[in-house]
């Protein structure tokens, strides 16, 4: 049970998701790479970098685990799987 002090990850991004000041980014794609000990995420728009995010691995794990999670939690309700960007490009290079 949370304590009347804590705040909820939902509320924190409802919070996020409403601030003017908070700095929001759309990406279309990204290049991820791992330096020494970190990782970093390069966002980018119609191939524009807009902004580079540093993180730990372990950020990066659980990152992928949620997002996974997340997608896969979509997925379910909708009944159908969405593609990668990877998978898109295969699909519409066919002839």
């Amino acid at each position: 049970m949370l304590d009347k002090q804590e705040i909820s990850p939902q509320e924190i991004a409802q919070k996020a998701l409403q601030d003017g000041n908070t700095p929001s980014f759309y990406m279309n794609g990204f290049i991820s790479g791992v330096g020494l000990g970190d990782a970093y995420l390069v966002l980018q728009t119609n191939g524009k970098t807009t902004a580079v995010v540093n993180m730990s691995l372990s950020t990066l794990k659980t990152l992928a685990h949620n997002l996974m999670a997340t997608i896969q939690g979509v997925e379910e309700k909708l009944e159908q799987e969405t593609p990668t960007l990877q998978e898109l490009q295969e699909r519409l290079s066919k002839d």
